[in-house]
C-alpha cells in the first residue's frame, strides 16, 4: 500500500475556513518545521473548485509533531482548527481521491490498433493510476496507458482502461483476473481500440446524460458481487439488489452481506447533493469499501446511504461520527455489523427503511 510504514511525520488540519491558503497554514503552525517549507503543505478538496476544510502538512519530526498538536482547537480566523496526528498512507489516500477526476478520462489520447488493451471492473474508490500499474507489475504497460473511466455524473465509475505495449501482454494481463487493490477484486477484460474510441465519442457528445439523470454504474449490475438472486437495482414489493458488496435491501430491512461478512454503517440525513467523495471523507481516516447511495424512484437522492466497512471494528469507530454534521447537517447512523459475521436486522432508528429505493454503488 502507497507510503505505508515509511516513518514519515505527518498531521492533519480540520475545519479550516474554505477560503484557507498555504499561507495561512504556514502561519497557525508558526514554530512548527515543515518539510520543504510550502510544499508540505497539502489542502484537499471534496471535489475541483470545492475545499474540503481539510489538509496534511508533511513535518521533520516527532517533536514538530507534538508541537502541532498543542495548537489543538487554537483558532483560524473565526473558526477552531483540529489538529490530528496521522499516516501517510491516510494521506496519499486522500490525495489520490482527490485527484480522481484530474486522472480520468478528461482529454482522450489517440489509440493505436497495435496496442493491446484491458479494461478493469471493480476498482476501489481512491484508486490511483500507480496502484494499478503496480497491479501490473512485471507487464509492458505503454506509457499514460492507464485510463480511469467516469460515469454521467462525473465521478469515479469503477472501471479503467490499460494499454500494453503489445496484444500479448493484454493477454497475460487476463492471468492477474480477480487480484486485489486493497479488498476489492478486480475484473480484467479483453477490449479493443473500438471500445475505446466508442467510450471516448460517448463522452464527448455528453452521451451518457439521461433525462431522469441516471445511468447504471458496473456495479449496478448483475455482476459476481450481486449474484442472481439480488440482480436488480430496485423494485417492487420491497426486494432490493445490491452492487459492489452493498448489503441488499429486503422487506425494508438489511439482510446479509457479501459471503455473510458485510459491516454496514446507514446514514440519514445526508444534504441531498452528498457525493461518495463527501462520504468518505466524513468517514476519514476510517477507509470505506463500499458507497450505496440510496435514490428514490424518481432517480433524486434520498438523504441516505449504505457504507460498507472491512470489519466490525471499523464499523464502530465510524458509529463515533454519529451526529456529527456535514456541511448544515447532522447526520444519524445505525449499525449494522456484529462481531466476526454479517450485518443483523435492519436499523434505522427504529423506523425501518423505506421500500421502493434504489441505490448506486461508488
Amino acid at each position: 500500500m502507497l507510503g505505508s510504514g515509511d516513518g514519515a511525520h505527518i498531521i492533519k488540519l480540520r475545519g479550516l475556513p474554505f477560503s484557507t491558503s498555504v499561507e495561512d497554514v504556514l502561519d497557525f503552525l508558526s514554530g512548527v518545521n515543515i518539510l520543504n517549507g510550502k510544499e508540505g503543505i497539502h489542502l484537499t478538496e471534496v471535489r475541483p473548485g470545492r475545499p474540503s476544510g481539510e489538509c496534511f502538512v508533511e513535518v521533520e519530526s516527532q517533536e514538530d509533531v507534538d508541537e502541532a498538536l498543542k495548537k489543538d482547537k487554537e483558532n483560524m480566523g473565526k473558526r477552531y482548527i483540529e489538529v490530528f496526528s496521522t499516516d501517510r498512507q491516510d494521506m496519499e489516500w486522500a490525495l489520490n481521491a482527490m485527484r480522481q477526476s484530474e486522472n480520468g478520462f478528461d482529454s482522450i489520447p489517440n489509440v493505436s490498433d497495435d496496442y493491446g488493451i484491458v479494461k478493469l471492473r471493480g476498482l476501489p474508490f481512491g484508486c490511483s493510476k500507480e496502484e494499478i500499474e503496480l497491479f501490473f507489475d512485471g507487464l509492458s504497460v505503454a506509457q499514460d496507458g492507464v485510463h480511469l473511466l467516469s460515469d454521467h455524473t462525473g465521478r469515479a465509475s469503477g472501471e479503467a482502461f490499460v494499454y500494453f505495449v503489445d496484444k500479448q501482454s493484454a493477454q497475460d494481463a487476463l492471468g492477474r483476473d480477480r487480484e486485489k487493490i486493497g479488498h476489492r477484486y478486480i475484473e480484467v477484460f479483453i477490449s479493443a481500440p473500438d471500445e475505446v474510441r466508442a467510450y471516448a465519442s460517448r463522452m464527448e457528445g455528453g452521451g451518457f446524460k439521461s433525462s431522469r439523470g441516471y445511468r447504471p454504474t458496473p456495479y449496478d449490475r448483475n455482476d459476481r458481487y450481486s449474484g442472481g438472486r439480488f440482480g436488480g437495482r430496485g423494485g417492487r414489493g420491497g426486494s432490493f439488489g445490491r452492487g459492489g458488496g452493498g448489503a441488499p435491501y429486503i422487506g425494508g430491512r438489511i439482510g446479509g452481506g457479501r459471503r455473510g461478512s458485510c459491516h454496514c454503517v446507514h446514514m440519514r440525513g445526508l444534504p441531498f447533493k452528498a457525493s461518495p467523495q463527501d462520504i468518505a471523507y466524513f468517514f476519514k481516516p476510517i477507509r470505506p469499501m463500499n458507497i450505496n447511495i440510496l435514490y428514490d424512484n424518481s432517480g433524486r437522492p434520498s438523504g441516505e446511504a449504505d457504507v460498507e466497512f472491512e470489519c466490525h471494528e471499523d464499523a464502530m469507530r465510524a458509529m463515533r461520527r454519529d451526529k456529527n454534521n456535514m456541511e448544515h447537517r447532522y447526520i444519524e447512523l445505525f449499525m449494522n455489523s456484529s462481531p466476526g459475521g454479517g450485518g443483523g436486522g435492519g436499523g434505522g432508528g427504529g423506523g425501518g427503511f423505506k421500500p421502493n429505493r434504489t441505490f448506486r454503488n461508488y
